[in-house]
């Protein structure tokens, strides 16, 4: 470029300097444009001399004052920092991430809504004297809607659902609860919902069970959905729960759930859970699944009532117990074990009542992510009669032996799967648990069988 310069300069000035001698040549006279052109004299060649020494000079000035860039380099940009919070888009507020979801922009408030549809088919086979020996039908067994969110600050939630009657249809609130989560990890829970701190049955939700439904041996020794508060705290190796509570049942939709209705003084459940290795999410339902590793969980727990006493209703004076509990977990890519024992004992001045029972079950993922059959055995000693507290009506037989086959197959998990499973009672059933498929045996008759299927979609 340079080269460029200097050349259009010295251009310029000879050109510039021709044409002005030209220009006096012409005008004396002395040149003529048909003549040829003479050569340069002295006194123009020294001016010509000098224009080239201030050409010279000149470049010399302009490389000092602008010295070679040397190679160019890539331009790089750079985001502009602003002072400002970024705005918030639409698609982080609203959307859906295991539920439909609305939020705040600093997550401070939040409300998720989830919906549950449970289609089941039963089937029951019993031996009657008088009436008739199969029962068949289909049932939307639940459609609950799930409400869950927080409010002010992500350490206070809320949790509800709104559920409909499987016989009539009605609505009615099955859980609703508020929970606040403190900073050094303990969980304060205030409200209606099923006992966290006693039989993991319960604990785990419908959703998530390995069978159609939960088992007749949860239907006998399970403490059911409560009213109280309880207090929690979870930790690398074990978790602890406390819930006292208004008594077995308080917050089923079948019983009076007024405070001066309820069956007992006072109830409390307690559980310890320990860790040995594996993740805590393992232990939120009883499926293993092809990418979780080796987990091993054990469970001890209790559930003592005091019965009401000195009520104007007497029949509202109902008996106490004591129920516990130890329960073992197993998971390991795809197999999946769980054990249950479980004892109670009446607190009365009536018959002396003790009752034991146990479950166990495994199940293995054939088909990763897919095809799952499992089985369930089931043992109850009665003692003599249905229950140990209210309502306790005498057996013909105080054992009871139920096995149970049967397979999952999961198109996206516990969001949609399909379940089929077959029951059999070897021993005369005492009550009737409509939920499980079973129904209450004549007297001296056993031998019930149980075929129940069931599509879920949860989302």
């Amino acid at each position: 470029m340079r080269r460029w310069f200097q050349c259009g300069i010295v251009s310029a000035a000879v050109g510039m300097l021709f044409l002005a001698g030209a220009d006096a040549l012409l005008g004396q006279g002395i040149m003529q444009p048909s003549q040829p052109l003479r050569a340069i004299d002295a006194e123009l060649s020294a001016e010509i001399d000098a224009l080239y020494q201030r050409i010279t000079e000149l470049e010399a000035r302009i490389a000092e004052s602008h010295p070679d860039p040397g190679p160019i380099e890539p331009i790089e940009f750079y985001p502009c920092v602003s002072p400002e919070p970024p705005v918030c888009p639409f698609s982080k507020c609203v959307g859906y991430d295991n539920g439909f979801y609305l939020r705040t922009c600093d997550k401070n408030y939040s409300l998720k809504i989830r919906g549950l549809l449970q289609f089941r088919q039963y089937s029951d086979w019993r031996n009657v004297t008088t009436g008739d020996d199969f029962e068949s039908g289909f049932v939307i067994e639940r459609a609950p809607i799930l409400f869950s969110g927080n409010f002010i600050t992500p350490q206070l939630k809320y949790w509800y659902i709104l559920q409909a009657s499987r016989a009539s249809g009605t609505e009615f609130l099955e859980e609703g609860k508020i929970i606040y989560e403190f900073d050094n990890g303990l969980v304060l829970q205030a409200g209606r919902f099923r006992d966290p701190g006693f039989l993991r049955e319960m604990e785990v939700s419908y959703t998530r069970q390995l069978g159609v439904e939960r088992s007749y041996y949860n239907s006998v020794f399970a403490s059911g959905v409560l009213e109280g508060m309880s207090l929690s705290k979870q930790n690398e190796g074990y978790r602890w729960m406390a819930f006292l509570n208004d008594g077995r049942n308080s917050g089923s939709s079948a019983v009076n759930k007024d405070f001066y209705q309820d069956y007992t003084d006072i109830a409390l459940s307690a559980s310890f859970d320990i860790k040995f290795f594996g993740e805590w999410a393992q232990y939120g339902d009883f499926t293993s699944w092809p990418d979780e590793g080796p987990a091993l969980f054990l469970r001890t727990s209790m559930f003592w009532e005091a019965g009401e006493h000195g009520d104007s209703v007497p029949a509202n004076n109902q008996s106490g117990f004591i129920s516990y509990a130890g329960e073992l977990t197993y998971e390991n890519h795809g197999f999946a074990a769980f054990g249950s024992l479980v004892g109670r004992h009446s607190k009365n001045d009536g018959p002396e009542i003790n009752q034991y029972g146990g479950l166990c079950q495994i199940s293995y993922q054939v088909i990763p992510n897919h095809f799952e059959p499992f089985a369930r055995y089931e043992h109850i000693w009665f003692d003599g009669y249905t229950d140990v507290g209210y309502n306790l009506m005498p057996v013909n037989q105080s054992t009871l032996n139920i096995m149970s086959v049967g397979f999952n197959w999961y198109f996206h998990r516990h969001g949609l799967k399909f379940t089929m499973e077959a029951l059999h009672a070897f021993d005369e059933v005492p009550f009737s648990a409509p939920n499980t498929g079973f129904l209450q045996d004549e007297p001296g008759e056993s031998g019930q069988t149980v075929l129940r299927s069931q599509i879920q979609m949860f989302f």
